[in-house]
């Protein structure tokens, strides 16, 4: 019996499946979906992009904001490879040796993992601080987190395959094989305790030199250690430098081929220099440089390049001399780099070369509106010759920024000018050269904070757009009269596409431009709005993921945005001609004062309302109060001007605004205000509360002062991991009909709100290192009532619990100590009684039934989302990114907490219910990003076609991919490729000749019959 009790349930399985397992064919990759890889904004320190040639092909190594190791080609831009890491793995530095990168990552740089230049691929990884280490409290997060890291790479020597030292955690040294990543030796620097932090590390010789920084309790001072390179043993006693430094990165250390070492440090306007023999006994010969004549040393610049004993100096006036730190002078300076309104803030770089390093210089030219390259080479330095050269360059700042940094090329070509790959301050990289801008990555796309789809319309609406705004209805008349004339063609071309066209030939559609804005047949191809964190918005084309247009909101320079994005809403269609209209929500920062702002943005052009900036030109938007929002929704009213709809912002003393500003819509609004809620959050130490409330009187300012009707409390120590909100989009069933014809109606309330917590199980731990209690809450947001709650037992904090609700389905996942879970939960009203309809307000109170059952999956749940279509009729499925990072669906028949546990029943067996099964599969088939590795995507959006079958779904956070091939209930309303649509026209054409024919002989034998 429980073979044919699994061979029934198999059998049903594959039925109920049987309409989707052609989800996607294999024909339509890349037809229906496109896939965007990203690696991220640049982190500049400590290892900024380097510039790398390799086997005839150049290359940019970087590490990135989003946890990233990513290597460009230099030609094109494209990733050559990339390596994501988790986030309790934060990446710290990387390290280029002959064909490998070494990274350090982790706590304190508490992991040395090294990568082939070449493929990419790891050959090794090793923790340098032991794991027993780091449970006694080793390996913590520092500030900056590089602090107490570093690397120095020792030569191969003969018959050997060269090896590395890593510096963690400032105090402990490791080396390891290169080759291998064997561990030869480890141990503590001695000396290291609570006030001393060694800093950096260079061998030298026969031996390895570390610099520390020991804080005192007036001011910092430098000291060093030696220790034996073959046995790590120390060669001295700690080396006490007469100093007084302010900041660590105000000091390094440098190595020479004889065995010693320089300190370099700033102190008093002067880089004071002083030797560090292979002994390890620090040198009387402190060396003060001074600048020149009344001028001081601000700080040193440290552009990589002091393994060459090369350092910049920047003087009091703001101009930069290049320093040689061995040679203990300076050779050379940067022309015109003295502070000036005139120019810009520079940036250096540099990159060492076969004997002699390339240092650079970018900034832009406020006075002729171009950028400037600047460059210095040194072919030796053991020399003091050096070649200066120079190049302008057209450069965008309104829609790219501010220069952040410029990797400069180890070569030069025949004008001695090199190649650079600039990074700005929007999140954008660049291929620069002598008048000749290269390839452009919008890197500020893996860090959207917003997006939204804004439906087009049909080619001939937004042809005759701009004449529909002005038009009258005896114009319109007379304009349709007069295009008569084009209805025979247009019959022709109709019966053409009808006979010749297919779903495969429809999908390929002519991409989106600003003077081509309109659909396809079947509504596939939407305009893609993305807000980044930053404050640039994208519109992207659907189709394609090309960029259409884009724009900056605000200011970004060295110091990053003046704006945060909040969220984003469509508050006006395309509908009678006019553009759509979305409204965005940010946060301005100016100085120490934070504003919240709103804009009106035009979809089709970017352009965005209202005044701007007379400076700079940016838009100003509107400041709705000072302080950052709790909370926006939109309102149930139109603009009186605009005819938009109206958004609802809460600011911290929970008064509720109105954007845009209008009397009528304030006066709507305290007209219901009983019946208008929302809810805020207050943390306190002893923990995090929910309040409900209404607005009530009107302040001076024209907002409306927050009423509080209901609390809800959250136990001490309990974490919110996800509040969400259901999702209501087309309703097609109120209920579900059961095998005995008895229906259960779903419980369908908007203003519920979904929300997950987590507790640790030990008090003051970290919510991500440990197991605890996770909860699920289902809250009515108009009264505060707990509609549903679940608790959840040994839940990791790690995994967390991600939640998401569609009408009266919710499902939530997480991870135990034995695997990933999910659950499923359908909420209906509680009726006994045949016959009996459901609620039809909010405001009553309604008994509750969840029908809830949970499931093991093989697989992480890192986000969960629903499809959607545009009645509601085609059956939802569960979206869901797993660790593999791909996009899967999940078949809402699996997740049925309905399944029943055993033998179906007849009633069972009439509902086409499938056995219980505690493993939900997998199934490849599902795999919406089939071949793609969609990498740190976090977010779901989806949106209906026009057609009912199918689902458009953008799925964005480091990569970006959308896809217009998910189909739950298969094509049902599409005809396929192979549909004969020539034999279905003649077939008609011939019955209605039939008709035609037989009509007059029928009537005739009718009429005949009446007479006899």
């Amino acid at each position: 019996m429980i073979f044919l009790h699994r061979g029934l349930s198999l059998i049903l399985l594959a039925f109920s499946l049987l309409s989707t397992t052609l989800a996607l064919q294999a024909d339509l990759a890349g037809i229906v979906d496109w896939h965007k890889p990203l690696i991220g904004e640049y982190l500049l320190e400590p290892t900024p992009p380097l510039f790398v040639n390799h086997k005839n092909a150049s290359r940019v190594v970087g590490l990135t904001k989003k946890n990233v190791l990513a290597v460009l080609d230099v030609e094109n831009g494209d990733i050559v490879c990339r390596h994501h890491f988790e986030e309790y793995d934060p990446v710290i530095s990387f390290h280029v040796h002959d064909d490998k990168i070494l990274l350090l990552s982790g706590p304190g740089g508490s992991t040395a993992r090294l990568f082939s230049l070449s493929t990419g691929s790891l050959s090794w990884e090793r923790s340098v601080i032991p794991c027993e280490e780091q449970i006694r409290g080793g390996g913590v997060l520092t500030t900056p987190a590089h602090l107490g890291t570093d690397v120095s790479f020792i030569h191969a020597q003969e018959g050997g395959s060269g090896s590395v030292v890593v510096l963690s955690d400032g105090k402990r040294i490791t080396k390891l094989g290169l080759k291998d990543g064997k561990q030869q030796w480890a141990t503590e620097v001695p000396g290291a305790g609570s006030t001393i932090l060694f800093k950096q590390v260079t061998s030298s010789g026969s031996s390895i030199h570390v610099l520390g920084i020991q804080n005192g309790i007036s001011a910092q001072t430098l000291l060093t250690t030696t220790l034996d390179i073959t046995t790590s043993a120390p060669k001295n006693d700690l080396g006490q430098i007469p100093s007084i430094v302010k900041i660590p990165e105000q000091a390094l250390i440098s190595s020479t081929d004889k065995g010693d070492a320089k300190v370099v440090w700033t102190e008093h306007g002067r880089i004071r220099i002083v030797s560090i023999k292979e002994d390890g006994s620090v040198g009387r010969d402190i060396k003060d440089l001074l600048p020149g004549k009344g001028k001081i040393y601000d700080e040193i610049i440290d552009v990589g390049l002091r393994s060459r004993g090369i350092i910049l100096g920047r003087r009091s006036d703001g101009g930069v001399d290049v320093v040689n730190v061995i040679k203990r002078e300076k050779i050379g300076e940067f022309e015109l780099s003295t502070k000036s309104d005139e120019r810009s803030e520079s940036v250096y770089s540099g990159i060492e070369t076969q004997s002699g390093v390339i240092l650079n210089r970018v900034y832009w030219s406020f006075t002729v509106n171009v950028g400037v390259a600047q460059t210095i080479n040194i072919p030796n330095v053991e020399s003091t010759d050096i070649i200066t050269s120079g190049f302008t360059f057209s450069y965008d700042t309104a829609s790219h920024g501010t220069f952040l940094h410029a990797a400069v090329s180890p070569t030069l070509d025949d004008k001695q000018l090199p190649t650079l790959v600039l990074t700005t301050s929007s999140g954008a990289i660049q291929k620069m050269q002598l008048d000749n801008p290269g390839w452009i990555r919008e890197e500020s796309l893996a860090d959207i904070k917003a997006a939204q789809f804004v439906d087009l319309g049909e080619p001939e609406t937004e042809e005759v757009r701009e004449v529909l705004a002005e038009e009258g209805f005896a114009g319109r008349l007379s304009r349709h009269v007069a295009e008569l004339k084009d209805l025979p063609g247009y019959m022709i071309r109709f019966a053409k596409r009808f006979t010749s066209a297919s779903y495969t030939s429809a999908l390929q559609v002519k991409p989106l431009n600003t003077t081509h804005l309109h659909r396809d047949q079947f509504g596939f191809q939407k305009l893609l709005i993305a807000a980044t964190a930053n404050g640039k918005i994208f519109a992207l084309d659907s189709s394609t993921g090309k960029v259409v247009w884009s724009r900056n909101v605000g200011l970004t320079n060295e110091k990053g945005s003046e704006i945060q994005i909040e969220n984003m809403w469509n508050v006006r269609d395309g509908e009678g001609g006019r553009e759509p209209m979305l409204t965005i929500l940010a946060t301005k920062t100016v100085g120490e004062t934070i504003t919240t702002v709103a804009y009106h943005l035009k979809a089709y052009t970017g352009v965005i309302t209202g005044e701007v900036d007379p400076v700079n030109h940016l838009p100003l938007g509107k400041i709705l109060f000072e302080g950052k929002p709790q909370n926006a929704f939109l309102l149930p009213f139109e603009n009186c001007g605009s005819k938009a709809g109206v958004l609802a912002v809460i600011d911290p003393s929970d008064s509720l605004h109105i954007f845009p500003p209008c009397k009528k819509v304030a006066a709507a609004v305290e007209g219901i205000s009983h019946k208008l809620f929302y809810t805020t959050q207050s943390r306190s130490i002893d923990g995090t509360i929910l309040r409900g409330l209404i607005p009530s009187a009107a302040t001076p300012g024209g907002a409306l002062k927050g009423e509080v009707v209901w609390q809800h409390p959250f136990s001490e120590g309990e974490v919110i991991s996800e509040t969400k909100s259901v999702v209501f989009d087309a309703v097609a069933s109120f209920g579900r009909v059961l095998g005995d014809k008895s229906t259960l109606y779903k419980y369908l309330n908007p203003h519920l709100q979904i929300i997950s917590t987590f507790m640790p199980s030990t008090k003051g731990v970290s919510s991500t290192s440990l197991d605890g209690v996770g909860r699920v809450y289902v809250l009515d947001s108009t009264n505060g009532r707990v509609v549903y709650q679940t608790e959840i037992d040994g839940v990791v904090g790690r995994g967390g619990i991600k939640v998401g609700m569609v009408e009266n389905w919710l499902v939530f996942s997480w991870l135990d100590q034995r695997g990933w879970k999910i659950a499923s939960t359908e909420l209906y009203e509680d009726t006994e009684k045949k016959g009996v309809t459901p609620s039809q307000s909010t405001f009553e109170d309604v008994a509750i039934t969840a029908i809830s059952q949970s499931y093991i999956l093989p697989s992480e749940v890192k986000a969960i989302g629903f499809t959607t279509s545009k009645a509601g009729i085609t059956t939802r499925e569960v979206i869901i990114i797993n660790c593999k990072n791909q996009i899967a669906t999940i078949h809402r028949r699996l997740l049925d907490p309905r399944r029943p546990v055993g033998k179906p029943s007849s009633r069972d067996k009439e509902e086409m219910l499938i056995p219980y099964e505690a493993l939900v599969p997998m199934d490849p088939k599902k795999v919406i990003s089939h071949k793609y590795e969609v990498i740190g995507v976090k977010s779901l959006l989806t949106s209906p076609a026009l057609v009912e079958s199918t689902s458009v779904l953008f799925a964005y956070g480091l990569d970006l991919f959308l896809t217009r091939g998910i189909t739950p209930s298969g094509t049902f309303d599409i005809l396929s490729d192979t549909f004969n649509k020539a034999q279905l026209l003649l077939t008609l054409g011939a019955l209605s000749i039939g008709i035609l024919v037989a009509g007059p002989a029928v009537k005739r034998k009718e009429l005949k019959n009446k007479w006899y």
